[in-house]
This record gives structure tokens, sequence and C-alpha cells, in this order.
């Protein structure tokens, strides 16, 4: 997906993106990470449909990798880092996506978990805008 930003928070040197299914807990018992991305730039104004696989990001590990997750479904944690699209299995489902204009740039390596960036963000957010989407199935 196409996503923007602008007038941006002053000090904002880098921005957090997460887009998470909270409409999954019902099939597998948590919120699903789809995509985690730390340090964006933010004179970006954008990232554009394919970022994670055309740009070079700094991305974390989605819920793909989850270790209750059937091993024939399963990817490791190299093959679920980046952008791990969207498959409702049950019903269309609402995604979440949070923007988050920090003050710093984090301190994580490729292919970090959630909670990593997570708690490096707190103290250091200057702006938070949130977007939901439907998912419809066929």
């Amino acid at each position: 997906f196409h996503i923007g930003w602008e007038d941006l928070p002053q000090n904002t040197k880098t921005l957090v993106l997460l887009f998470i299914d909270n409409d999954a807990i019902p099939v597998c018992g948590f919120s699903w990470i789809h995509w985690t991305v730390a340090n964006i730039d933010p004179s970006l104004k954008e990232l554009k449909v394919n970022a994670s696989q055309e740009m070079n990001l700094l991305e974390g590990v989605t819920s793909w990798a989850s270790g209750i997750i059937p091993s024939d479904w399963k990817l490791t944690h190299e093959e679920a880092t980046g952008f791990g699209g969207c498959a409702p299995p049950d019903k269309p489902h609402i995604y979440t996506i949070e923007v988050y204009a920090l003050d710093v740039e984090l301190d994580l390596k490729k292919g970090f978990y959630f909670n990593e960036m997570y708690h490096k963000m707190q103290n250091h957010i200057l702006d938070k805008k949130v977007l939901h989407a439907k998912y419809l199935t066929k």
C-alpha cells in the first residue's frame, strides 16, 4: 500500500510504522503484526507501493515467524522480516496502521521484534497518527 505524511512536528528525526491486524485475535489468539518499520527518513514524504521490496528500510519481523504457526506455514526469522501481506482466513478484517514521529533514531537491527521497537520509542514520541483499513475477503 501507499502511505504519505506531511506537517510533521518540529524536531522529528525519524518515523516508525506499525501495520497490525487486531481482528486476528479470535483466529490466532493475538494481534497479527504484518509490518514494522523503524527509522524512516521523514523527508521521504511517503512510502510507495512495494516499499518493503524496493527500498532499503529497517524492517522488523512479522507474526509469520510466530512459534504457534503450523510448521508448513511458518517462515524463518529472515523470511518473515519485511512486509507480510494480508490473509484474513475468516471474514473481512480491519487493519490498523500507526505512524509515529520520533525525536531520535532508534538503535535497532534488521529483523527486530516489535516489543524492542516499542520500548526504545518510549519518551521519544512527538506525535502519532492512526489509520484503519478494511481488507475484504473473497
